[in-house]
């Protein structure tokens, strides 16, 4: 489930509600468009609800961290996947419950800013923990308990801090969204020691939407990690705390009336695997396929979607692209209108090469086993837009034939 978040707009200070995914933020009233970063995890605050006698000063806010996202994994001979999304405590404490419940995704939030006065609770609890506990959550397989695991990748997620607020009154420890005693014997002083105050790096920046090539506007939709520059042909990602161009190519179709998805195009080697070409691809993960001279003579490319899909989606429209490369002509640098937006990071992209070489294998009892010692050594990055003909519920690729329900497409960008 999204959440709601309340934010004020950078240029006119107006108030705007947003969405969890949201980066691309476009002012109803002054409608100036910003993109919004930030250094660390977005940090967000349940509503406070304490009695107005409350000094909010004396406040205090407990750190909850929230993981999102679909882990992959691969496990005696099978490759499975699991859609996780958890909020879990912190900071090691019996007092404050395990987790936020829906409280998050019930009502609206707000981004931590210098308007709290109150102390913020020190994360104890490591994201890298949080995210290993995720990670128990897919061994779903009870059968195959006992088998081992040879790898695991997170894919689409999105990790941040929720704040609980909590106020002492007469020595008793309450949850100031509810108002419902937590703990008997509170102590302000000893709290007080454990927080901080804000800091400024908390907060997200924004960054104008001017093409830093030509000075045009760039555009995007609200979820959108890469913008693009309709003037000069130019696509960017934001890389530390500013734009920073990058590689793209739109194939051409002889239709007009077609939406273009993008993909990440990973050109990749692994020579210690024998994997430096898409016919030896084709040979470890023993295709039915007659391993040709053309195929020696390629790249290795791992095609992987650069949107957020159900898993079995994302696994199944990457593996048949990655098979169907050959196909695929090379493309242009000429924008159009009807192009998808970039929702999965280019980072996020290269952690799911292991996952993509495990979907195509055919023989998985043998290749899963090498996971855990393959290493694939980037070489190239290009953001390749395919064409898909509208075919009324469905999008059909043009060159490989496979199709994505349009459903599917909305879904995804809520997961």
């Amino acid at each position: 489930m999204d959440l709601t978040i309340h934010q004020n707009c950078p240029s006119c200070g107006a108030g705007i509600e947003l969405h969890e995914a949201d980066r691309l933020i476009r002012c109803p009233y002054c409608e100036v468009q910003n993109f919004m970063i930030t250094s660390g995890v977005f940090r967000f605050t349940l509503p406070d609800k304490a009695p107005a006698h409350i000094d909010r000063r004396s406040m205090f806010y407990a750190p909850y961290l929230r993981f999102k996202g679909n882990v992959y994994y691969c496990k005696g001979k099978f490759q499975k996947f699991k859609v996780v999304d958890t909020t879990q405590q912190g900071m090691d404490t019996a007092i404050l419950p395990p987790s936020l419940g829906l409280r998050p995704q019930a009502m609206p939030i707000s981004l931590v800013s210098s308007d709290i006065k109150g102390v913020f609770l020190r994360q104890t609890i490591k994201a890298q923990v949080l995210l290993e506990r995720a990670a128990l959550l897919t061994v779903i397989d009870s059968e195959n308990i006992e088998a081992p695991f040879y790898h695991r990748a997170y894919i689409g997620e999105t990790l941040s801090c929720i704040y609980l607020p909590l106020y002492v009154a007469d020595g008793v420890l309450y949850d100031a969204v509810t108002n419902k005693v937590m703990a008997s014997g509170g102590s302000s002083e000893r709290m007080m020691a454990q927080g901080v105050r804000y800091r400024e790096t908390w907060t997200p920046r924004f960054l104008a939407t001017l093409c830093p090539h030509c000075g045009d506007a760039l555009s995007g939709e609200h979820d959108s990690l890469v913008l693009l520059c309709h003037n000069c042909h130019s696509s960017w990602e934001e890389r530390r705390g500013s734009f920073s161009s990058i590689d793209w190519e739109k194939v051409s179709s002889i239709d007009s009336n077609v939406y273009y998805l993008p993909f990440w195009k990973l050109q990749v080697r692994s020579p210690e695997n024998g994997l430096e070409s898409f016919g030896d691809l084709l040979r470890v993960t023993n295709q039915p396929r007659v391993v040709m001279a053309k195929h020696t003579e390629m790249e290795l490319e791992i095609w992987v979607p650069a949107f957020t899909l159900r898993p079995s989606t994302f696994l199944r429209l990457g593996k048949t692209v990655t098979l169907s490369q050959e196909r695929i002509p090379p493309g242009d640098s000429v924008m159009v209108g009807r192009m998808h937006p970039v929702t999965l990071q280019r980072k996020e992209a290269v952690q799911a090469i292991k996952s993509f070489v495990a979907a195509v294998a055919l023989n998985k009892r043998k290749l899963l086993p090498l996971l855990p010692e393959m290493y694939f050594h980037p070489v190239a990055t290009t953001l390749s837009y395919l064409p898909f003909a509208d075919q009324g519920h469905d999008f059909v690729q043009e060159q490989t034939g496979i199709s994505v329900a349009k459903s599917v497409l909305r879904f995804g960008r809520k997961l």
